[in-house]
């Protein structure tokens, strides 16, 4: 858990994003749709082969040595973007964004429910929300920081 903390604390010069109140896969999937959202996927290449990545979001693996400073990249390239977070069960999720709030990064949404679900939802499978391939999500980060 070092590693995270540690790659996670690049983001510290980033500007805060919109504070917005999104929890359901389902609600996250129509503001993505509407462009109101970038969502990012969290969890680990194995992962995202076994199930697919939610349609339109972006893979970057929270257990690389680079996902800091590839999320401050994200969210320097996209500043007025409302970004939100999703893994497997929400329990990574919902440790990253207490990071990035802890370093004043706030309005980063935690799509609770995540991708399998939990006791907050069904989970973004369940509800039968449209999934891509890993290769496709990770190809997505070199489209976000163009724009």
């Amino acid at each position: 858990m070092k590693l995270i903390g540690a790659t996670v604390l690049f983001v510290l010069a980033q500007t805060a994003v919109a504070d917005v109140a999104i929890t359901s896969a389902r609600a996250v999937f129509e503001a993505m749709q509407n462009q109101e959202m970038v969502l990012i996927d969290i969890r680990t290449p194995g992962e995202w082969d076994e199930t697919g990545v939610a349609q339109g979001a972006i893979a970057l693996n929270m257990h690389s040595r680079d996902f800091g400073a590839k999320l401050s990249t994200l969210f320097a390239a996209q500043p007025a973007a409302t970004f939100g977070l999703i893994c497997a069960t929400g329990g990574r999720t919902n440790y990253v964004v207490g990071i990035l709030e802890q370093n004043g990064i706030t309005g980063v949404i935690d799509v609770s429910e995540g991708m399998l679900g939990n006791a907050n939802g069904e989970g973004w499978i369940a509800r039968g929300l449209p999934v891509v391939t890993a290769e496709s999500a990770v190809d997505a980060y070199t489209a976000a920081i163009s724009q």
